[in-house]
């Protein structure tokens, strides 16, 4: 399977993740270390992913460059497991926070997002199938 992703994406954006999660701590008054450890746990994963890319199938299909068609079936299996999960967490939210007197209104928002998103994904693969 041939890809166009570098093998640099993931570890870039887990440094700028790091870095905009640092920078959120610091402005919400944290220490420089607190931050400094939110941005080393971070970027270090990036950096385990990209050294471990070529020894590990787990690790590449994790920066999204997966091995073979097997990989990528099983990325997509987990990926449909995954969101089956969360649909079923953010109804359940939902509910409890309907139900409990408690505001639902952002487990409210997260499903309709979820479900446009689903819905907007048939739409598309539909139209390019």
């Amino acid at each position: 399977m041939t890809t166009s992703m570098s093998r640099w994406f993931v570890p870039a954006v887990g440094f700028v993740l790091g870095l905009l999660i640092a920078a959120a701590e610091m402005g919400r008054n944290a220490s420089p270390g607190q931050a400094a450890v939110a941005f080393a746990i971070v970027a270090g994963y990036a950096i385990a992913l990209r050294v471990l890319q070529s020894r590990s199938d787990m690790a590449s299909l994790l920066s999204g460059l997966p091995r073979d068609e097997r990989w990528a079936s099983i990325n997509l299996r987990a990926l449909s497991l995954a969101a089956q999960l969360i649909a079923v967490v953010l109804v359940g939210a939902f509910l409890v926070a309907q139900f409990g007197g408690a505001d639902s209104t952002p487990y409210a928002w997260l499903g309709a997002v979820f479900a446009l998103g689903y819905l907007g994904g048939l739409v598309w693969y539909r139209s390019r199938s």
